[in-house]
């Protein structure tokens, strides 16, 4: 236990900062020194080393992010990029359209699936409007995490618990729903407080616009039939791999370009920092770190409504950032799953560990996608992004104890 805790402390720091003095190693190589150590070290082998990466979503990535450089090649971004401007005039309304867009499209299309199609839109529309990139990305990695709690399709963990509890899609939708859109308000006032001197009501100025891309008019009817099937696939209940890998073959297929011009925009090195970091959260639960916060959280769930709530919630918060939230709820669900009369338990754990995801840049998949995908643009540190995670995860967690405590 205690190598597995000392290897990941230098992993995360490693992930955390990515600026150590004389030492030039990025995210991905930090989770993969991390996966390479935890076996060298024992602590898990070889083999279950290769069972821990979860290839659904490394398969699931990699069809989104063909997908989105196919719409990238098309022009769709230019043209979503434009529709926007036209209807967010100051900085302040950009922000504000891109909370609400991001977190009621990740209620019904999942979180990941939105920070992968947004974030290049998000990076192409700052750069044209001469806009720190930083708080509309933290907005949207924040938001599409607080809207996708609404639902039992919005994001992994909430799939997984709407099959262990059997929770109507309805019933989860009413009691959630209030969480998603006043904590989707609350990421608004916080953003805008921490960045209030770059985002004002100010009318936004558009730089001197580049020369005007061609659009493959045939392309973008493809992949623009690509996305809204795999829209409609995904809010049917489709797999997600399957869906995403598809589609990204039909694109390839069906596609009035050469594969190797989209191909060349994947970031080949965001799979490589999700499969290191399999392995690392893997060695970590073994070694029974994970087991004991369980342990902790158990001993209380017995005791009042109130107190059920608040342990669970600061139980599966402490989980999720050290192991993602994803995991952690997967290690909960096998816990819970024979409990008798769980629905509060389930709707807690969707909740808080949802809402947690938003403490740091590794608490969710989604934040990771969208720094990832946007760190050869701009960098966001741990600590700058913590100073909107920080206060916004502790007032959206209060914010859903209450309407728990009050609806459930």
């Amino acid at each position: 236990m205690n190598t597995a805790l000392v290897i990941f402390v230098f992993t995360y720091i490693i992930i955390a900062t990515q600026n150590i003095p004389k030492v030039h190693i990025n995210r991905p190589a930090g989770a993969l020194l991390g996966a390479v150590a935890m076996v060298l070290f024992g602590v898990i082998s070889l083999k279950e080393a290769y069972a821990a990466i979860d290839l659904d979503t490394i398969l699931f990535i990699l069809g989104m992010m063909i997908i989105v450089a196919y719409a990238e090649v098309s022009g769709f971004f230019e043209i979503a990029e434009n529709f926007i401007l036209e209807k967010a005039k100051t900085a302040a309304s950009l922000l504000l359209f891109l909370i609400f867009s991001a977190g009621l499209l990740s209620s019904l299309f999942m979180n990941d699936t939105i920070c992968l199609i947004l974030t290049p839109i998000v990076l192409r529309l700052t750069h044209k409007t001469n806009l720190n990139p930083v708080p509309y990305l933290i907005a949207l990695a924040t938001s599409s995490n607080i809207g996708s709690a609404m639902t039992i399709i919005g994001n992994p963990q909430n799939m997984l618990i709407g099959l262990y509890s059997k929770i109507p899609f309805l019933e989860f939708l009413r009691i959630l729903a209030p969480v998603t859109i006043i904590g989707l308000t609350l990421n608004f006032f916080v953003i805008r407080a921490i960045y209030r001197k770059e985002i004002t009501n100010k009318p936004i100025s558009v730089k001197e616009r580049d020369p005007k891309s061609v659009i493959q008019k045939e392309l973008l009817v493809i992949s623009f039939i690509a996305v809204i099937l795999l829209l409609v696939f995904l809010s049917l209940g489709f797999s997600p791999p399957a869906v995403a890998m598809t589609l990204a073959c039909f694109l390839i297929l069906a596609g009035a370009t050469k594969p190797r011009k989209a191909l060349e925009q994947i970031d080949w090195t965001l799979l490589l920092f999700f499969s290191g970091l399999f392995i690392v959260m893997r060695a970590v639960e073994k070694s029974g770190i994970t087991v004991a916060i369980f342990n902790y959280v158990r001993n209380y769930l017995s005791d009042g409504k109130m107190v059920q709530i608040l342990n669970l919630s600061i139980g599966s918060t402490v989980l999720s950032n050290i192991v993602s939230n994803v995991p952690a709820v997967m290690l909960f669900s096998h816990l819970f799953a024979n409990l008798a009369d769980s629905k509060l338990i389930w709707l807690t754990l969707a909740m808080s560990s949802t809402l947690a995801g938003n403490l740091t840049i590794i608490g969710s998949v989604a934040n990771i996608i969208v720094f990832e995908s946007a760190k050869d643009k701009v960098k966001v540190g741990f600590f700058e992004y913590l100073k909107v995670g920080l206060p916004l995860t502790l007032i959206t967690l209060v914010l859903g104890i209450i309407i728990l405590f009050i609806v459930a």
